[in-house]
C-alpha cells in the first residue's frame, strides 16, 4: 500500500514540474508557480512515505 501512495507521489511530482516547465514556456513564471509549488509539496510527501516505506520494511525483518 505504501509502495502504491510513493508511486502516486512521484507521478504528480513529475507531472506538475512538467506543467510547470510548459507554463513557462508559453506564459509568465507566475502562472508557472503554482505547478512549481505543486511538485515541490509533493516531493516532500513522496520523501515521507518512502522512508516510512524503508522503516516498515527494516521492522518487517
Amino acid at each position: 500500500m505504501l509502495r502504491v501512495l510513493e508511486l502516486s507521489w512521484l507521478t504528480i511530482v513529475l507531472l506538475g514540474a512538467s506543467l510547470g516547465t510548459y507554463k513557462l514556456l508559453t506564459e509568465s513564471l507566475t502562472s508557472a508557480l503554482w505547478f512549481y509549488i505543486l511538485a515541490a509539496v509533493s516531493t516532500l510527501f513522496w520523501l515521507i512515505r518512502r522512508k516510512q516505506r524503508i522503516r516498515m520494511e527494516r521492522r518487517a525483518r
